[in-house]
């Protein structure tokens, strides 16, 4: 018999066993079977895309602007970038994003710096806003509003509010950066 044919048969024998062995496991996990140890990953084992493209859509934060007040139909009474301490700084804005199988999810962070660069609030992962819905348009507006309180005791001069809104059906994230003033005898 030829080696030649023989070695290459074998190979390929092989690597059908190894194929088998390999879809078998999987199968075994997937239906839960076989359990598979997560040492601190939060990712399951099979949630793996196995064609990487980018996913097509829009996101952008539109209308943003700080006011005194925000009424419930997101209206900004007061708008205004100079604030005083102890005084509540509303903020509002829009989220256009597209939609992604019928379904629209929305995340929100902030962040909040001093004048000198310190960040004295952080608002991530764990304290996020979000919004969840399904839609049948292909976009949609998501309206925000909420507040933060500059107490006293912090530096007067000008802070950074840097905003973060997320889509993760579409893996697409916008920042917007946006400056405001606080001081004991300012009013705008």
């Amino acid at each position: 018999m030829n080696t030649k044919g023989t070695g290459v048969i074998e190979l390929i024998i092989f690597l059908i066993i190894v194929v088998v062995i390999s879809a078998t496991v999987l199968l075994l996990i997937k239906f839960n079977v076989v359990e598979v140890k997560e040492d601190g990953a939060q990712e399951p084992v099979l949630n793996v895309e196995f064609i990487p493209y980018a996913r097509e859509g829009v996101l952008v934060v539109k209308e943003f602007s700080f006011c005194r007040s925000v009424d419930e139909a997101y209206d900004c009474l007061g708008a205004g970038n100079q604030f005083v301490f102890g005084q509540p700084v509303y903020y509002r804005f829009g989220v256009e994003s597209s939609t992604y199988q019928g379904q629209i999810k929305v995340v929100k962070n902030y962040r909040i710096k001093g004048p000198s660069g310190e960040v004295l609030l952080d608002v991530g992962t764990d304290q996020q806003s979000q919004f969840d819905s399904v839609s049948n348009n292909v976009q949609e507006v998501v309206l925000f509003k909420d507040y933060f309180v500059v107490p006293a005791g912090f530096p007067a001069g000008e802070y950074t509010f840097e905003l973060v809104v997320e889509n993760p059906l579409l893996t697409k994230q916008a920042t917007l950066i946006q400056r405001f003033v606080i001081g004991s005898g300012v009013e705008g």
